[in-house]
């Protein structure tokens, strides 16, 4: 991934598949948000060979927003490689993504600039911290810990929350990292964490207030995505101890 020299003071990205329902409210509340604290911005729309229509939205509204850019995929290329086609193409300083679904407060977003101007590397949204607030079904909460507890046994890596999709870093870290990663699904976030520790940058968890969105509608189904999370998660350790 190669980018020129940082001309906006942070990029936001949103990563979208399918997400016409909702795609044009986040984006406002997306820019509405980080005018808030923030003078120079760009948001990133990196969409996912979406077939409800939703890059015709994006489309339609970065003709009228300069801050807003639109990268369509014909096909589907999954979450990870979704944002690193979006790095490629962000001009700023601090790389921010997020959910579309908002289900982390925007008012958040400010408090993880802060964390990564202070401290460097990566800062993410976490719901298993001390201070966080979180609604939430139970059946999700309980699938959340047992699976960031066995991460935390696998990688040793002492994140609480590895999935919470609202994370802040650097340029220079974001690119380090993800230069190397290698997953494009669900599991991306957490090899994006444990990746970031190993390179020997700070991972800063920050308590954030969440709200289950979308129920019933989730993309993301505790159940019927376990094996493969579960088997990309083996996979990556395993790669880790040939090394």
């Amino acid at each position: 991934m190669k980018s020129g020299e940082p001309t906006k003071e942070i990029s936001i990205l949103l990563p979208a598949y399918n997400e016409a329902v909702q795609i044009e409210k986040c984006i406002r509340e997306v820019e509405a948000a980080v005018k808030g604290f923030c003078g120079s911005y760009e948001i990133i729309v990196s969409e996912d060979g979406s077939t409800d229509g939703t890059d015709v939205i994006v489309a339609n509204m970065a003709k009228r927003n300069p801050n807003l850019v639109l990268l369509h995929s014909p096909k589907r290329l999954g979450k990870g490689r979704g944002i690193k086609n979006a790095l490629s193409r962000s001009r700023g300083k601090y790389i921010t993504f997020m959910d579309v679904d908002l289900a982390t407060d925007l008012a958040c977003l400010p408090k993880l600039m802060e964390v990564v101007k202070k401290k460097g590397g990566m800062a993410i949204g976490s719901r298993h911290v001390s201070g966080s607030r979180v609604q939430r079904r139970t059946s999700r909460t309980l699938f959340s810990l047992t699976y960031n507890m066995l991460v935390r046994l696998l990688f040793l890596d002492g994140v609480r929350d590895h999935q919470c999709g609202f994370k802040t870093m650097t340029r220079n870290v974001a690119h380090e990292v993800l230069n190397v990663s290698k997953s494009d699904g669900y599991f991306f976030d957490t090899e994006m964490i444990v990746r970031c520790k190993n390179l020997g940058f700070p991972v800063s968890e920050v308590a954030v207030s969440w709200s289950e969105r979308n129920k019933g509608g989730s993309k993301v189904n505790p159940v019927k995505d376990a094996k493969k999370i579960g088997l990309d998660m083996l996979a990556f350790r395993l790669n880790q101890s040939r090394k």
